[in-house]
C-alpha cells in the first residue's frame, strides 16, 4: 500500500512535471515513457535470473533503493537527453521490484494461498493508489514547479520505506536452477508459459479500455457530462475494493482459473458491444448504459486479474521463480504496450465500429484460452515432473536454508 500510495503521486503528476518543469514537449515524454517500458519488458527474464542467483528480497531491496535514488535524480533532469537515460533506468527498477517481488512472493506463500494473497494485495493497492491520487490532486491544483517536485519526490520515500519493510521478510536462498525450453543468450525461455502470460493479460486491455478509451469517447462523442469519465473510474476502484477477494474464490486450481478467464472475455467483449449505444442515447439511458458497461469491464478485471494470477503461479518451476516471474512479466507486457494505442485508434478513427472491433479482440482471445492452457499443461506432463513435484522441492530447499 505504501508503494501505491507512492504511484499514485507519481503517475499522476509525473509527466506534467517533465512538460513543465523540464520544458520537454508531451511527444518527448510518451516517448520516455514507452521506451522504458519497452526496455524494462525484454530485460525482465534477465533481471528474473538475477534475483534466483542473488535471492529475490535481496533483488527487490537494491532496486527499490535504485528507484529511490533514480525519483531523486529525475527532480533535476533539465533537458531530453538527460531525461531519457533517467526514465528508462526507472522503468527498469519498476519492472525489476515487481519481477522480484513475484518470486519472493513465490517462495515464501505457500501455493495454495497465493491467489487469495493476490487478492487482498490488489485491494490495498488499490486503496493506497487513490489516497496517491487524492494528494497529487492537492499538488496539481497548485500548480507549482515545487509541487509537481513533491509528487516525484513522494515516490522516492515511498519506494526507500518498501526497502526498509523489506528487511523484515525472510531471506530466500540463491537458486542455480534453469527453467524453459529455449535458449538465448544464456537465458532459458519456457514459451508456452510465455504465451499463456501473453492470452491472460489479454484482459488487462480491458482496463485500458475504461481509464482511457471510455472516458474520451464520453466526453468526444456523447451528450453525457464530463464529470462521469471521472466519476465511473471511481466507482470500478471501489468494486474492485469491495469484490476482489470475493470474486478470487475458486480461482487457485487451473480449472477454476479456465472457467474465470473465459467468464471474463465473455463480459469484456460484451461490455465493448454496449458501449457504442452510448453515443445515440440522451443524458438518463445514455448514463444507465454506461454504469452497465462499467459493471462489465469491472467484472472482467476482477475475473481476469483472478486467472492470471492462478496461471502465473500454477505453471512456473518452483525452482526458478525469479526467471518465470520475468517470462510472465515479458508476455503481459505484449498486450499491455500495445492496448494504449490499440484503444485509442480503434475508437477514434472507427466511429463506432471500433468497439466492435475490441470485442473482436476479446472473442480471440475466448478462442485462444483452451488450446494455449492446454500446451502449458502438455509442456509440463513431458518434462516429466509434476508441478506438485517441483513445488515439493521448492519448499524442501527453503526449508533446508
Amino acid at each position: 500500500m505504501i508503494s501505491a500510495i507512492g504511484y499514485g503521486l507519481y503517475t499522476s503528476g509525473s509527466a506534467l512535471f517533465f512538460v513543465k518543469a523540464a520544458d520537454l514537449s508531451q511527444s518527448q515524454v510518451g516517448l520516455g515513457f514507452s521506451l522504458a517500458g519497452i526496455v524494462g519488458a525484454f530485460i525482465s527474464v534477465r533481471i528474473g535470473r538475477l534475483a534466483d542467483r542473488w535471492g529475490p528480497r535481496e533483488t527487490a531491496l537494491c532496486f527499490a533503493v535504485l528507484l529511490s535514488l533514480l525519483m531523486v535524480a529525475a527532480v533535476f533532469v533539465r533537458d531530453l537527453w538527460e531525461f531519457l537515460p533517467v526514465i528508462v533506468c526507472i522503468g527498469v527498477a519498476e519492472t525489476a521490484g515487481n519481477v522480484a517481488w513475484g518470486a519472493l512472493i513465490g517462495h515464501l506463500v505457500p501455493k495454495e494461498d497465493r491467489v487469495r494473497l493476490m487478492a487482498r494485495n490488489r485491494v490495498l493497492v488499490n486503496i493506497g493508489f487513490s489516497v496517491g491520487v487524492l494528494f497529487a490532486g492537492v499538488a496539481i491544483g497548485l500548480n507549482t514547479r515545487l509541487a509537481y517536485a513533491c509528487l516525484v519526490l513522494g515516490m522516492a520515500v515511498a519506494a526507500m520505506l518498501t526497502a526498509v519493510l523489506s528487511l523484515r521478510l525472510p531471506r530466500v536462498p540463491p537458486s542455480t536452477a534453469h527453467g524453459g525450453s529455449k535458449r538465448s543468450g544464456g537465458i532459458s525461455y519456457d514459451v508456452p508459459y510465455i504465451a499463456l502470460s501473453a492470452v491472460s493479460s489479454m484482459t488487462l486491455i480491458g482496463n485500458t479500455i475504461l481509464t482511457v478509451g471510455l472516458p474520451l469517447w464520453v466526453v468526444t462523442q456523447t451528450s453525457l457530462p464530463i464529470q462521469l469519465a471521472a466519476w465511473m473510474i471511481l466507482g470500478n476502484t471501489a468494486i474492485v475494493i469491495l469484490l476482489q477477494v470475493k470474486v478470487s474464490k475458486g480461482s487457485d486450481t487451473v480449472p477454476g482459473a479456465r472457467r474465470m478467464q473465459r467468464r471474463a472475455f465473455i463480459v469484456l467483449a460484451a461490455a465493448c458491444a454496449c458501449a457504442p449505444l452510448v453515443h445515440d442515447l440522451g443524458p438518463v439511458p445514455g448514463a444507465v448504459v454506461l454504469l452497465i458497461v462499467v459493471a462489465l469491464l469491472t467484472m472482467g478485471e476482477l475475473w481476469g486479474e483472478s486467472a492470471n494470477w492462478s496461471f502465473r503461479f500454477n505453471f512456473l518451476d518452483p525452482r526458478a521463480q525469479g526467471a518465470y516471474s520475468g517470462m510472465y512479466i515479458l508476455g503481459n507486457s505484449i498486450p499491455t504496450v500495445t492496448a494504449p494505442a490499440l484503444v485509442t485508434f480503434v475508437t477514434a478513427r472507427f466511429v463506432p465500429g471500433g468497439w466492435f472491433i475490441l470485442a473482436g479482440v476479446f472473442m480471440v482471445g475466448l478462442l485462444l484460452n483452451g488450446p494455449v492452457i492446454a500446451w502449458a499443461e502438455r509442456t509440463r506432463a513431458a518434462s516429466g515432473t509434476t508441478a506438485a513435484e517441483l513445488e515439493n522441492q521448492g519448499v524442501e530447499a527453503l526449508q533446508e536454508a
